[in-house]
Parts: C-alpha cells; structure tokens; sequence
C-alpha cells in the first residue's frame, strides 16, 4: 500500500512539475495564499458576519464549520503524523507542521464552495453560474499550488479536498442555510 501510495504521489507531483514548469510560479504563489489560514478566516469573518447580519443562524453556523473543519484536519495532521516533501520550500516554512491532510485544501474547498454555492443561490443568472464557476476553480488551483512549491504530497491535498468537501456537504445538506 505504502509502495502505491509512493508512486502515485510521486507521478503526480512530476506530472505538475512537467506541466506548469518555471514560468507558472508566481501564479500558484499566488493561489497557495487563497488557501492561507488569513484569507479562509477572512471568508469565515465575512460568512458569519452576513449570517448574523441577516439574522440567518443557518448562514452564521456554515461559516462556524470553515474553522471547524480545518480543527478536524489538525487533528487528523496530529494523528497520522505524515512528514511534508523534503523540498525548500517546506523546509522554510513558517509554521512546521505534518502534511496529512493538506489543510490549504480543505480550507479553501469548504470556504470557496460555501461561497460558490451562495452565489449560485443568490445572485442572478447568468453570473451565479459564471461566480460559481470562479470560486469553484480556487480549490483546484489552491491544491495544485500546493504540490506544486513542493508543501504537500498529491494524496495529502486529495485527502484535504474530501475533508472540505465532507464539510460542505454538511453545510449544504444538513445545515441547509437557505432551508
């Protein structure tokens, strides 16, 4: 299994090295502070604050389960104890923590899709689906970005996008904020 695991995260992380190359750097630096601790709090702060605004709990208790998921992705970080890719740019960072689950991925897949599938309820056609689409697209390259400047292993974000997309569909389904 480890074997598998290791060739796959491997190929992978090749595959996005061979296909952005060099010149795509500043664009996935870019995309790697969509999924930073400061911009998921800020679309936290914002969701909150319209719900209690709005004086919808449902929209107040979404934006809660932002933090609380990425708490869970600590958690299980703690539990599996994963060590990030022997690369520069993991060495030097801030904070060292371990890397599975990517926590920039579930971060930005429940805060970017709750706020993707707000617009696609809110705003009108045709730019929620043109919104939707946008907002859609942050987890992806925020994950790429990731495995890209060498952060995480490709199984590390794919466990972080299903992390953040559990939440989700707990916003979605259960909480339902627009029930």
């Amino acid at each position: 299994m480890k074997a598998n695991l290791h060739r796959f995260d491997q190929s992978l992380t090749q595959w996005v090295a061979s296909t952005f190359g060099q010149a795509a750097r500043p664009f996935f630096e870019f995309m790697t502070m969509l999924g930073d601790p400061i911009a998921i709090t800020v679309v936290t702060i914002a969701v909150i604050g319209s719900g209690l605004y709005a004086s919808n709990f449902r929209i107040a208790v979404s934006g809660a389960i932002i933090p609380l998921t990425l708490i869970v992705g600590a958690l299980l970080k703690l539990l599996f104890e994963r060590a990030r890719p022997v690369t520069e740019y993991a060495m030097n960072m801030k904070l060292q923590t371990f890397s599975f689950p990517s926590g920039h991925s579930s971060g930005s897949m429940i805060a970017y899709g709750l706020l993707a599938y707000i617009a696609y309820v809110k705003l009108p056609e045709p730019w929620n689906y043109i919104v939707c689409v946008v907002l859609a697209l942050i987890p992806i390259f925020v994950g790429l970005s990731r495995v890209y400047l060498g952060a995480h292993f490709p199984s590390d974000v794919l466990a972080g996008w299903v992390l953040g997309l559990i939440a989700l569909c707990l916003v979605i389904f259960v909480v339902r904020p627009f029930a």
